[in-house]
């Protein structure tokens, strides 16, 4: 008995790439200027994009009187041309055995002090992950029609505003534009 093999290639999947690169918002004190930082920021898609990609790291650090900061759930809002909200929530910061669990992902046990509780997107050792996020479907995709963007966070679904020793939010975030 003999067999025959057939393999069909099927090239009507389009790898994408990345073509271009538009940073947006960076981190600062989480205190009650937080927000008041930011402001829209218009986005015209170029021709030839097919995807659009939010692309942010983002971790919390310190402990203000409201035990905020790193130990605090946070969430981190991009809205897109007011209209849809992409958030990225810490909900395991604070949490008793947040990091502890994480130490087959790689966190670092047995650090001195307090390295089990969960953190604000981040773990002793751990490696800190993008949040990606595809908005194509939230953007205009006319070249001649811009969008806009404006990020905030929020504790406990309000501005943060600690009266002493305000934590940190350490921040990078993009649009990443495929073709």
């Amino acid at each position: 008995m003999s067999y025959k093999v057939v393999c069909v290639a099927d090239h009507s999947v389009e790898k994408l790439r990345p073509f271009k690169v538009m940073s947006l918002y960076s981190g600062g004190t989480f205190n009650k200027n937080y927000n008041m930082r930011y402001q829209p920021t218009k986005v015209s898609v170029p021709a030839s994009t097919k995807k659009v990609e939010l692309y942010a790291v983002i971790t919390a650090h310190g402990y203000d009187d409201k035990k905020c900061g790193e130990y605090c759930i946070t969430s981190h809002n991009f809205l897109i041309n007011e209209v849809f909200n992409n958030t990225l929530t810490f909900d395991s910061a604070g949490t008793p055995l947040g990091c502890t669990l994480r130490v087959k992902d790689g966190a670092v046990p047995n650090e001195a002090g307090t390295w089990l509780y969960g953190r604000g997107g981040w773990c002793d050792g751990l490696q800190v992950d993008p949040w990606r996020t595809d908005i194509t479907k939230q953007l205009n995709m006319s070249e001649f029609e811009s969008n806009t963007v404006l990020y905030f966070g929020l504790f406990e679904g309000k501005d943060p505003n600690p009266s002493r020793d305000p934590g940190y939010i350490i921040m990078s975030s993009f649009l990443v534009f495929y073709k």
